[in-house]
């Protein structure tokens, strides 16, 4: 038989194609710098698989056990089966691809959401490793079925440089039914895909080799030796199954040419290749079949016996029927090489041909039992292979004769106007491309341009609050600086020289002269803020009143209360806004009255705040009347610009201030000063 046919009864293009994905993904790594976990785990597994097919199957067994979410556990199945394509174990691929199938269904009636475009590439691994499996099994219609529906969805998904692989599947199954014209029409796709996709021309070796096949079918051996050629140019750049599959097509090439010794030559060296990968079974025994019919036609009949034998032992195992027939067909002629008619006999009688068989096959299976049937003398049956044979071979020589008008004719018509007009649309996209681009470029610079605009503005706010608050807050200050400067000098001097005039160098002088001091040092501690609590000014309060109590008189007297309950060392008040209205009531109320002088300082809670009356029995409060004994006001004015600019930050919460006369029938003037618990004195 010849070794195309060998090579379209076993699909093994097919497991070229599902294995080159590998060689596509690492040049697409490439381009990429963000790989996903499962992404780049594949990447390994493709790298290690014809290596160490245990260790493969492992790294995905251990990522399997760590997987948390479903999505990616079910990625990792389908992986997980790839492996086993390797080893042959076809039933576990179909498994395990039931199982992730069967998920994304589920998923799907029940909504769940799944990264669409990830999981069309997903389906479509899956499919197109299921169309494999059945080309293993000489089920080509079920292989294209699944191819389609691989490609259907590889068109939905991302990693559309896996196109021109189902493509090339496609064309193999397509080849195995000798439907040459969907053949080189699928290889011809894949190359426009190629093309297309800006693949490089590394992508294009399956598909030179392919169509190396089908213009081997063809008879057109130019033009097969042509892509051959092409193809292997790229040899030293193959992974193992891509080099062994060249090896067993180039000697295909040769076999249809009848140089069975070239063909043994190509044979060999792909039985060297798989022979140091142990897990490349089929291939190992798949090589065997092709170098025992070599074999037989060579007259190396022990060689052919061994091969023959242990090919027959493994497919028979795998329950691989087509190949059994095939090399069944093969022993027929083993045994009436050796004169052994007895065996022909018997292995003819136990060959049953089952599932789909190529014309090629019958073609050499009529001529041994013709050739059988005259070595026993049964010429009528003989006769009749004979124009068994002649009828098929007229048959197929007319089909080649349409397939190659189909193919050529195919040729013309993508060479000419849909390869035009796929060049007309890529032309046109990538204008469109370009377009959006310039659209997209300019509103980004106006986006960009409009933000520019927009944080120059807010900067430029943002300035001009900041210049603003600074230069209130220096403004305040100075206010504050200038107010304390007023009022603290104009109670030191009165005071100090009120006490030199009256120095004699007594003891009662001297302990007035150590109280001066002492309230000088707080009268500067307390100038220098803003705000006291109220027992700093209270104690402030009760020492001026013993420095002043000498110059009142015996009769004075003064009481400083605060209402129980109240913490007066967390209460905060304006400095000296008591001090000030005690300060007035003794300078201008009871210095100098007869009688008795009476002075009270009460502290109340008072809602949400303190109220603090300030009280005597002077001469009562007459701001229209001059007086020697009035002086300037600086005290008053202090104190009412320092609430001014205190209630000016406060917006809500604001201090009151009143000064009137008593309303209790008695002589004098009552101060009255309102400050809320939360008044703030931040300036």
């Amino acid at each position: 038989m010849n070794r195309k046919t060998a090579m379209k009864l076993f699909g093994l293009l097919g497991l070229l194609m599902l294995l080159s994905c590998g060689y596509a993904d690492r040049h697409r790594n490439n381009s990429s710098c963000e790989q996903v976990l499962v992404d780049s785990l594949e990447v390994r597994v493709q790298d290690s698989l014809f290596s160490n097919v245990h260790y493969s199957r492992s790294q995905v067994l251990d990522a399997l056990t760590q997987a948390q979410d479903s999505q990616v556990y079910y990625r990792l199945l389908a992986l997980y089966g790839k492996t086993f394509f390797v080893s042959s174990d076809f039933d576990s691929i179909l498994y395990y691809n039931r199982r992730v199938k069967e998920f994304f269904r589920n998923a799907s009636q029940s909504s769940e959401s799944l990264q669409s475009q990830q999981w069309n590439d997903v389906l479509s691994d899956v499919y197109n490793i299921e169309g494999n499996v059945w080309m293993q099994l000489n089920r080509p219609d079920s292989a294209i079925t699944d191819y389609k529906k691989a490609y259907e969805y590889r068109l939905k998904g991302r990693k559309l440089h896996l196109l021109p692989d189902i493509c090339i599947n496609t064309a193999d199954a397509y080849l195995h039914r000798s439907d040459l014209a969907h053949t080189a029409s699928y290889y011809r796709r894949a190359l426009f895909l190629c093309d297309s996709l800006n693949l490089s021309e590394h992508a294009k070796f399956p598909v030179y080799y392919g169509l190396g096949q089908t213009y081997m079918e063809l008879r057109d051996f130019d033009l097969s030796n042509h892509y051959y050629e092409l193809a292997g140019q790229y040899f030293d750049e193959m992974n193992v199954s891509e080099r062994w599959t060249y090896l067993n097509n180039r000697g295909n090439h040769y076999y249809y040419r009848k140089d069975y010794q070239e063909a043994l030559k190509y044979m060999r060296r792909a039985n060297v290749l798989v022979s140091s990968y142990p897990q490349m079974v089929f291939e190992q025994n798949f090589i065997k079949v092709n170098l025992g019919e070599l074999y037989l036609l060579t007259d190396k009949l022990d060689s052919a016996q061994s091969c023959l034998d242990e090919s027959y032992r493994f497919f028979s195992d795998i329950q691989h029927n087509s190949a059994v027939h095939y090399i069944e067909t093969q022993m027929i002629e083993l045994a009436l090489k050796k004169g052994n008619i007895a065996q022909a006999k018997t292995m003819i009688a136990r060959t049953t041909p089952v599932g789909h068989l190529d014309a090629n096959m019958l073609t050499i299976r009529n001529q041994y039992l013709q050739l059988y049937f005259e070595q026993i003398g049964d010429y009528r049956h003989a006769y009749e292979y004979l124009k068994r044979d002649c009828h098929l071979d007229d048959s197929i020589r007319s089909e080649r004769i349409q397939m190659r008008v189909a193919e050529l004719d195919m040729r013309y018509r993508q060479d000419t106007i849909v390869l035009r007009k796929e060049m007309q649309i890529q032309r046109q996209a990538g204008e469109m491309r370009v377009l959006k681009l310039s659209v997209f470029i300019w509103v980004l610079v106006c986006v960009l341009l409009v933000a520019g605009v927009v944080v120059v503005v807010w900067y430029m706010r943002k300035k001009r609050e900041f210049l603003r608050q600074r230069f209130f807050q220096q403004i305040n200050r100075v206010r504050m600086e200038n107010l304390r400067s007023r009022i603290s000098p104009h109670f030191t001097f009165n005071v100090l020289g009120r006490e030199i005039n009256q120095f004699n160098g007594s003891e009662e002088v001297k302990h007035n002269l150590m109280e001066l001091v002492k309230y000088l040092r707080r009268s500067l501690e307390l100038t220098e803020k803003l705000s006291v609590s109220l027992q700093d000014e209270l104690d402030f309060v009760r020492t001026y009143i013993e420095l002043e109590r000498g110059r009142v008189g015996e009769e004075f007297i003064a009481t400083v209360t605060v209402e129980d309950g109240l913490d007066a060392t967390r209460i905060m008040i304006p400095s000296m806004i008591v001090q000030i209205p005690v300060e007035n009531a003794i300078k201008h109320g009871l210095a100098g009255k007869d009688g008795k002088k009476e002075l009270s300082v009460y502290v109340s809670r008072e809602t949400n705040g303190i109220r603090m009356t300030i009280t005597d029995n002077g001469r009562g409060y007459l701001p229209q009347v001059a007086s020697a004994t009035r002086g300037t006001g600086t005290g008053l004015k202090v104190l009412y610009q320092t609430i001014q600019l205190l209630n000016t930050k406060n917006k809500s919460d604001k201090i009151r201030f009143d000064i009137t006369n008593r309303s209790d029938g008695q002589t004098g003037t009552q101060v009255s000063v309102y400050i809320p618990f939360r008044f703030s004195y931040d300036l």
